[in-house]
């Protein structure tokens, strides 16, 4: 059984919450075993990644308003690419 299940908000930012029933809210969503920080966000690193898929962007410490910028892991991306 899956800890975590992604999917993508309206913005298109991935988030894994541990509640199957919060993902199905949001259309699609697969289940993972990644690790995730309290905000639903993946942990690399020690730090929550918030990644914008539209965008390819990422960002730790924040978002992309106050967070610092970093190339985005290929593991987020082959995730979003599930949900797309």
């Amino acid at each position: 059984m899956a800890h975590s299940y992604a999917y993508l908000d309206k913005e298109k930012i991935l988030h894994l919450p541990t509640l199957e029933d919060k993902a199905v809210k949001h259309g699609k969503y697969v289940g993972t075993n990644l690790e995730y920080d309290e905000s639903g966000f993946r942990i690399i690193g020690g730090e929550g990644v918030v990644y914008y898929v539209d965008k390819d962007t990422a960002y730790v410490n924040g978002n992309e308003d106050n967070g610092k910028q970093i190339a985005v892991p290929s593991g987020l991306k082959a995730l979003a690419g599930q949900l797309l």
